[in-house]
C-alpha cells in the first residue's frame, strides 16, 4: 500500500552550487559532500538517518494521487490501522459534515492530527458528546507533500491526546510555477467535481524567497439511501437473516382508543392521503406478508395484537427516500506560504489557510407519535413525553372514539441540516541557527467556527397551538377538539396551510467555535559524541490557549424544540510544556532515544511523559528496534468545562419492567484526571536490497483512567435494585440522578442525570506488517507493495472484543492493502485490493439469531458478519511534460458492503462505504 520510511543512512543531499559553477570556466576542487540534517516525524531532533526508532508510515504525494481518491480524509479512511473514525456518511452524528481518524480503534480524541508538526484547532463539534477531534476536510488535498503516520505513543514528543499516535500532514513548503488540476467522479447516478490550482513564485537559492499558493475546490451531490444500489430498498429480505426495514405505520397511521380515551385498542386505520404522500396502503394480510408485522401470538391477539385485526389498515413507507447515505458538500480551501531568507542562518516563513465547507444532510419528515417534550424548571430542562389524544373527528380522526396520531407530519417537510464550518490557521516563523544550535520558532492561531442550520423541526409552543391542546408538561395527555380550534389535519395534510404549518415549524442554528492560540519553540544541537556518533539533544517550550463555546439556539435553550436534545459547552484552558530528548549512538549500530515532556493546565494539572527507544542495525539491511513510553490524554473541555448534554435514550424500568424513553443528561466534570496510558513497540526492517524491503512491528497500548459515564441502565438499576411495586411491593425513588413522574400513577422515570468520571480502560495489542517489492521488466517497473494490520487483543474494561462490534467500535481482526503499479515511461497504472476481515455480530438483539417466520426474516442472521473485498484502478498518462490525464475506478467490481442492521445505513459507516462502482476523469496542466 504505502511505503515505509525507507532503510537509509543519509537523506536529502544538500543543494549544490551549480548555478555558480555554470558560469565559471574551471570549476572549483571538488568538496566533501554535505548532510543535511532534516526533521523526522517521532523526534524533535534534527538527523541525518530518517530510519527513526519509532515506526512512521509515509504516504506521499503521488500515492494520494494514484489512490484515485478525492481527499485525503478518504485515502486515510482506507489505512489498516485506521479503525472506528467516522466521516460525514455519519450524518446522525453530534459531530456533522467532519471527518477524523482513529488509529487502533481508539477513537478519534487518541489520535493526534498535526499540520506541519504544530497543532489546529480542532472541530467545534464534539464527536460522541465529549471527542474533540481535528477536521481533515479542513485540509486541501492540493497542497499536501506527505503524511506521516506515527503508530506509537508520541505524547513525551508531542504532548495530549497522542496515545494512539500521531498523523503529521505535511504540506508544501514552497514551489515555483502554477499548475491546475480538474477531476470529476460519477458513483450511484451522482457526481463530484474537484478543481484546484497552484501557484507559485520565487527561487529561494537564486533569489531568496518563495511564496505560493494554492486553491482546491472540492463539490459532491447528495446521495439519498434510495439512490444506491445497495439502500435501493430497506426490505432486506433476500439476504440471509435479512427483515423488512421499512416503516409500518411512519407514514401516517391512526390507532383507536376506547370511547373514554382511557386505553388503545388495536384497530388501526391508514390517513386518507397515504397514497398522495407516497406512503403505501396495506391491510393487515398484506403487512404481514411484506414482513412487517412479525407474526407472534402477542401480535395475533385478536384484542389486543397489532395484527390481531383483519381489518386494519397501515400506511407503511420506506424511509431510504429520506435517508442520508452520503450528505452533499461544497468546500474551497486554500493554502499558502511565503518563505524568506534573512541570512545565510535565518528563514522568515508565514502559513496561512482559510476553508469553508458546507454540508447538507436530509432525515425523515418531524415524527409525531409520543415525541419529547422539554419543560423550563429551577433545576433544568425537565423531560416529559409530548402527546395528543384527538377527539372524534378532531384533526380528521377517522374513528367514533378517541385516537392517537402514529407517523411522521408529512407536509411539514423533511429533517434537514445545513453545517457550515469555516477554519482558519495562521503561522507565523523563523528557523534560525545561534551558534551550535538549530531554533524553529512559531506563533500560531488557528478557529473553527461551526453552523448548523437545523429546518422543518416542530415548536411545542407552535405545535399545541395548531392542535389547541396546552403545551404544559404531561401527563395528563391533551385532548384536541376538547377545548381549542384545530388548525392542523394530520389525516388529510393537502388541507393545512401555509401559515399553520410555518406557526408549528421550528429552524434554528447551532453555533460552535473552537479556538487555538499557540506559541513554541524547538531547538536541537549536538553535545558531545559517544563511540557511533555525535550525541543529540532536542528542547523545547509551548505555551497553548484553547477555548470551546457550542452555543445552542435560544429557543432549544428554551425547550421548545420537540424531539430533540441540545449541547451546551463554555470552556477554556492553558497549557504550558516543556520536554527534552536525546539521542545516543553508543556505537555505530545502535543509537537509543531519551525523551521526557511536562504539560501543565489550567484546568486539571500537570502529566510528566517519559519515552524510551532503541534502534539497532544487525547487519547492513536489518534493523530492530524497540519503544516503550507512557502516555496522556488531557480531559476534553465539553468533559471538564462547564458543559450539558441533553439527549433521548431508552431504558428497561425496573419498576415495571417497561422500556421507556428517557432524556438522559451528561454534565462536565470539574474533577477529572488526565487519562493514562503505557505503550511499546517492538518491530523489524529487513532491507537486503534497495528494491525489496519487509517491516514486521508489534504494538501494545494499555489505555487507562479512560473518561466515561455510567450507563443509564446501570444507574437505574442501582437505584431500585428490588424492583418497583409489582416486585417488591414499594415504588422505585426518585433520586438526584434518576427523576420519576409520581403524578402519572406509573411512577415512570422521565430523566437520568449523569457526569463525566475517570471510569473505563482499553488494553489492545497487534502487529503491523508491510513490505514492498520493485523490480524492471520488458513492460515496465513493477512496484508492490502491502500494508497489514492485525489485532491480536482489544479490551475494553476487561473484556475481549476484539473480532467484533460490540464494543465501542467495530474490531475487525485484520484489514490491508495491496498495491501493485506499473511505471513505464508516459504511463502510470496502480491496481488497489482493499481488505476488511469479518467479524461476529454481537450488537443486535438475540431475536435476529432465532428462526422466525419466513415471511418475518429470511431465516437465521449469520454469527459473522461477512469480510469485504474492494480493488480500485488508476490511470495517468502523460502527454508531455505539461499535460496529463488520468482515470480511476474505485470498487471495480461493485461490491456491496456487508449487511449489517445495527447501523441506519444497514452497514458500519466506519468501514465501509456504501456507494458502488465510482468512476473519475481527470486533467493536470503544468504552466
Amino acid at each position: 500500500m504505502f511505503k515505509h520510511s525507507k532503510l537509509a543512512l543519509a537523506a536529502l543531499v544538500a543543494v549544490s552550487g551549480s548555478a555558480v559553477m555554470a558560469q565559471t570556466q574551471t570549476p572549483p576542487p571538488a568538496q566533501p559532500q554535505q548532510l543535511e540534517r532534516v526533521e523526522v516525524t517521532g523526534s524533535n531532533i534534527k538527523r541525518l538517518d530518517k530510519e527513526t526508532v519509532a515506526p512512521v508510515e509515509i504516504i506521499t504525494r503521488e500515492q494520494i494521487e494514484r489512490t484515485g481518491q478525492p481527499t485525503a480524509a478518504d485515502v486515510l479512511r482506507n489505512l489498516p490501522s485506521n479503525l472506528g473514525s467516522f466521516g460525514e456518511s455519519f450524518s446522525n452524528s453530534f459531530a456533522p459534515g467532519a471527518a477524523g481518524i482513529s488509529l487502533r480503534g481508539l477513537g478519534q480524541k487518541t489520535t493526534l492530527v498535526l499540520i506541519n508538526g504544530r497543532r489546529t484547532a480542532g472541530y467545534g463539534y464534539a464527536q460522541n458528546l465529549q471527542d474533540t477531534f481535528v477536521d481533515l476536510n479542513a485540509i486541501p488535498t492540493s497542497a499536501i507533500e506527505r503524511i506521516d503516520i506515527l503508530k506509537d505513543g508520541a505524547s513525551a514528543i508531542y504532548g495530549s491526546d497522542a496515545i494512539a499516535g500521531v498523523v503529521n500532514i505535511v504540506l508544501r513548503k514552497d514551489y515555483k510555477g502554477a499548475e491546475i488540476r480538474a477531476n470529476a467522479g460519477f458513483f450511484e447516478g451522482k457526481n463530484d467535481t474537484r478543481v484546484t490550482g497552484t501557484f507559485g513564485y520565487g527561487d529561494r537559492a537564486a533569489s531568496g524567497f518563495n511564496v505560493f499558493g494554492t486553491i482546491d475546490y472540492y463539490q459532491r451531490d447528495l446521495l439519498l439511501q434510495s439512490d444506491t444500489e445497495y439502500l435501493k430498498t430497506r426490505d432486506f429480505r433476500d439476504r440471509v437473516g435479512g427483515r423488512n426495514l421499512q416503516s409500518l405505520t411512519g407514514a401516517g397511521t391512526w390507532r383507536a382508543l376506547n370511547a373514554a380515551g382511557t386505553a388503545f385498542t388495536n384497530q388501526y386505520r391508514a390517513i386518507s392521503e397515504c397514497s398522495q404522500i407516497g406512503g403505501t396502503v396495506m391491510t393487515r394480510d398484506q403487512a404481514l406478508a411484506a414482513g412487517l408485522i412479525q407474526p407472534t401470538a402477542a401480535n395475533l391477539n385478536a384484542t389486543t395484537g397489532i395484527g390481531g385485526r383483519a381489518d386494519s389498515t397501515f400506511c407503511t413507507f420506506d424511509y431510504n427516500k429520506q435517508f442520508t447515505a452520503l450528505p452533499g458538500t461544497k468546500r474551497l480551501n486554500s493554502y499558502g506560504r511565503a518563505t524568506f531568507d534573512l541570512s545565510a542562518n535565518a528563514t522568515a516563513f508565514v502559513e496561512a489557510g482559510l476553508s469553508r465547507t458546507e454540508t447538507e444532510q436530509t432525515f425523515q419528515s418531524t415524527f409525531f407519535a409520543g415525541t419529547t417534550g422539554l419543560q423550563q424548571t429551577p433545576a433544568g430542562l425537565r423531560p416529559f413525553t409530548y402527546n395528543i389524544t384527538f377527539g372524534p373527528g378532531a384533526s380528521g380522526n377517522p374513528f367514533s372514539t378517541p385516537a392517537r396520531y402514529n407517523g411522521v407530519l408529512n407536509d411539514m417537510g423533511t429533517r434537514n441540516s445545513e453545517i457550515t464550518s469555516t477554519t482558519a490557521r495562521v503561522l507565523a516563523g523563523v528557523t534560525y541557527t545561534l551558534g551550535d544550535w538549530d531554533l524553529d520558532s512559531g506563533v500560531t492561531i488557528s478557529r473553527s467556527d461551526t453552523t448548523t442550520l437545523n429546518l422543518n423541526r416542530l415548536s411545542k409552543a407552535g405545535t399545541s397551538t395548531a392542535f389547541g391542546v396546552p403545551s404544559t408538561p404531561q401527563p395528563p395527555t391533551p385532548i384536541a377538539g376538547s377545548t381549542g380550534a384545530i388548525q392542523y389535519n394530520v389525516d388529510r395534510p393537502s388541507l393545512n396551510s401555509a401559515a399553520v404549518r410555518d406557526l408549528m415549524r421550528a429552524n434554528f442554528e447551532r453555533a460552535a467555535i473552537s479556538d487555538l492560540q499557540m506559541v513554541d519553540t524547538r531547538a536541537s544541537t549536538t553535545v558531545g559524541s559517544l563511540a557511533g556518533g555525535d550525541i543529540g539533544l532536542g528542547i523545547g517550550f509551548e505555551f497553548r490557549r484553547e477555548a470551546i463555546k457550542d452555543r445552542p439556539a435560544a429557543i432549544a435553550k428554551n425547550g421548545d424544540i420537540l424531539g430533540q436534545g441540545i449541547t451546551a459547552t463554555d470552556g477554556s484552558r492553558t497549557n504550558t510544556s516543556v520536554y527534552g530528548e536525546l539521542s545516543l549512538p553508543f556505537i555505530k549500530d545502535l543509537e537509543a532515544q531519551l525523551a521526557v515532556r511536562m504539560d501543565r493546565y489550567s484546568d486539571y494539572g500537570t502529566s510528566t511523559t517519559p519515552k524510551v527507544g532503541v534502534k539497532y542495525r544487525v547487519m547492513d539491511g536489518m534493523l530492530v528496534r524497540a519503544n516503550w513510553g507512557k502516555g496522556f490524554r488531557a480531559p476534553t473541555l465539553p468533559e471538564i468545562s462547564p458543559s450539558e448534554a441533553t439527549f433521548f435514550t431508552t431504558v428497561t424500568d425496573p419498576e415495571d419492567d417497561v422500556v421507556r424513553q428517557v432524556s438522559g443528561v451528561y454534565s462536565g466534570n470539574p474533577k477529572l484526571k488526565a487519562e493514562t496510558s503505557k505503550s511499546a513497540t517492538v518491530g523489524v526492517v529487513f532491507e537486503p536490497t534497495k528494491d525489496v524491503s519487509f517491516g514486521a512491528n508489534w504494538y501494545r497500548i494499555d489505555w487507562r483512567n479512560v473518561v466515561s459515564s455510567k450507563s443509564f441502565q446501570d444507574i437505574i438499576d442501582a437505584t431500585c435494585p428490588n424492583g418497583g411495586v409489582p416486585f417488591s411491593g414499594t415504588p422505585c425513588p426518585s433520586t438526584a440522578q434518576v427523576l420519576r413522574d409520581t403524578t402519572s400513577g406509573t411512577n415512570g422515570v422521565v430523566t437520568i442525570l449523569s457526569n463525566y468520571e475517570n471510569l473505563a480502560s482499553r488494553i489492545t495489542s497487534g502487529f503491523d506488517l508491510d513490505g514492498s517489492l520493485r523490480f524492471a521488466t520488458d513492460i515496465g517497473r513493477i512496484t508492490t507493495t502491502a500494508n497489514v494490520t492485525y489485532i491480536h487483543s482489544f479490551k475494553e474494561d476487561g473484556v475481549e472484543y476484539v473480532g467484533t462490534n460490540a464494543g465501542s467500535n467495530t474490531i475487525p481482526r485484520t484489514r490491508a492493502g495491496l498495491s501493485v503499479s506499473l511505471d513505464q515511461g508516459a504511463l502510470a497504472l496502480t491496481a488497489r485490493v482493499n481488505y476488511t476481515h469479518s467479524f461476529y455480530q454481537q450488537a443486535l438483539a438475540s431475536s435476529w439469531f432465532t428462526p422466525q417466520d419466513p415471511r418475518f426474516q429470511n431465516g437465521v442472521l449469520p454469527a459473522r458478519t461477512g469480510s469485504s473485498t474492494t480493488v480500485d484502478l488508476f490511470g495517468r498518462y502523460a502527454f508531455d511534460a505539461n499535460l496529463s490525464a488520468s482515470l480511476s475506478i474505485q470498487n471495480v467490481l461493485n461490491k456491496m458492503p456487508p449487511f449489517d442492521p445495527a447501523w441506519t445505513n444497514l452497514t458500519d459507516i466506519s468501514l465501509y462505504d456504501v456507494r458502488g462502482r465510482t468512476f473519475r476523469v481527470g486533467v493536470t496542466y503544468k504552466f
